[in-house]
């Protein structure tokens, strides 16, 4: 019991810092649905792909540190670099984007899913707010790509930072 009394203030601190972040908000599609939320990361999946699929349509959605606006070139692309989930080799130029009302950078891009060997393709978004930014990975085996695409954008194009 002492022990527990003892841990009550962080355990306070810790509820009091998770009630200030407001959740985002992303719109679930007609395929892409939330199916977990686990190590800072959500995850949307293509709930009509085949059970056991190598890959699947997804879509990560992270929040993480702010990044301050001198170290934003190349951020996006030194983040796609150090995803375990995909390998990419060559990356395009990143574009730049507004969305939700906030400065961001874009890249589309061939890949392939690790550890499965799939190629895929991705649309990552980067946004950046002034206490946080937000990573976004949209991506599909390259076959379902042009059927997911327009549905991933729309979710993309509908997340809503708290």
């Amino acid at each position: 019991m002492r022990r527990i009394l003892a841990l009550l203030p962080v355990l306070l601190l810790i509820a009091s810092g998770a009630a200030a972040q407001a959740p985002f908000r992303v719109t679930e599609g007609e395929h892409m649905r939330v199916v977990t939320r686990a190590l800072g990361w959500t995850v949307l999946r293509d709930v009509t792909a085949p059970r056991g699929a190598a890959e699947t349509g997804m879509l990560l959605i992270r929040a993480q540190r702010p990044v301050p606006p001198a170290a934003r070139p190349g951020h996006l692309a030194r983040m796609l670099r150090s995803l375990r989930t995909i390998h990419v080799t060559d990356l395009p130029a990143e574009d730049h984007l507004r969305l939700a009302g906030l400065p961001g950078d874009v890249i589309q891009a061939r890949a392939t899913g690790q550890p499965s060997g799939v190629p895929v393709v991705l649309r990552a978004v980067c946004l950046y707010a002034p206490d946080r930014s937000w990573l976004l990975v949209a991506s599909a085996p390259a076959a379902d790509w042009p059927g997911l695409e327009a549905e991933l954008a729309a979710v993309l194009e509908g997340f809503r930072p708290g």
